[in-house]
């Protein structure tokens, strides 16, 4: 009878070992359950595996994805921290945790992080759109407009950045090449309705109010918030 009893928890030791989800199983739920925007889950699925395999790069990097998500910017930067800490030599939680100091409104980590990628992988395209917007916000124009005309030369056909590169030729009083950089935005994403607000403005800067405004109307169609308000400063009788 105890012979009989050994060799049944010997059973279930082997099919606890054998019925249990693998590293990559687990890895991958993970990232259907965050495709599925069920951050959540995936956030228990990823903490499972971690579990099992502490020293997992991408099941943390992972993790930190979908605390940004959920807006837990201090659990993602610590989670992205901790995968750094297990591969320096790896762009990716560089980059994410970059993107959750910027969302965090911790511009000067952004900037670190974003540096230290650009260092280490120099062609990935939304480090320059993100670290350009920063400098942006702080009126650092020539400098963002380095970051968007090189990324342009690796993604030529990126409206996001013919978006922002016309904004700042705006914002140093070039509407002409804004305009250029604009109707480029919009020819690849017609349905933009912040490069048309922004063509609005660089056609009002050239004292060209019926183009100006045309596109102002276009932009509030297309649901840009700030449309209306300069429809209502500059387009009046």
């Amino acid at each position: 009878m105890q012979y009989k009893n050994i060799l049944f928890l010997i059973s279930l030791c082997i099919c606890a070992l054998a019925c249990s989800p693998s590293e990559e199983e687990l890895l991958t739920r993970g990232k259907v359950l965050m495709d599925d925007a069920h951050y959540l889950e995936a956030i228990k699925t990823f903490n499972r595996l971690l579990e099992k395999h502490p020293a997992n790069y991408t099941a943390l990097n992972a993790k930190g994805v979908a605390l940004l998500r959920l807006g837990q910017f201090d659990a993602s930067v610590n989670a992205f921290t901790e995968a750094i800490n297990m591969d320096t030599t790896h762009y990716k939680a560089f980059f994410n945790r970059g993107n959750a100091y910027r969302l965090a409104g911790k511009d000067d980590e952004a900037m670190l992080d974003y540096n230290h990628v650009i260092g280490i992988r120099p062609n990935l395209v939304d480090t320059y759109i993100n670290r350009g917007a920063i400098l942006f916000k702080y009126n650092q124009w020539e400098r963002a407009l380095l970051d968007f005309r090189f990324a342009l030369q690796i993604a030529p056909d990126n409206a996001l950045l013919y978006l922002n590169k016309g904004k700042t030729e705006l914002r140093i009083n070039n509407p002409k090449e804004a305009i250029a950089d604009l109707k480029k935005a919009v020819a690849i994403k017609p349905d933009y309705g912040e490069a048309y607000y922004w063509l609005g403005l660089a056609e009002l800067a050239r004292n060209n109010k019926p183009s100006g405004c045309e596109y102002l109307i276009k932009a509030q169609a297309l649901h840009f918030k700030n449309a209306r308000q300069a429809i209502s400063q500059n387009c009046g009788q």
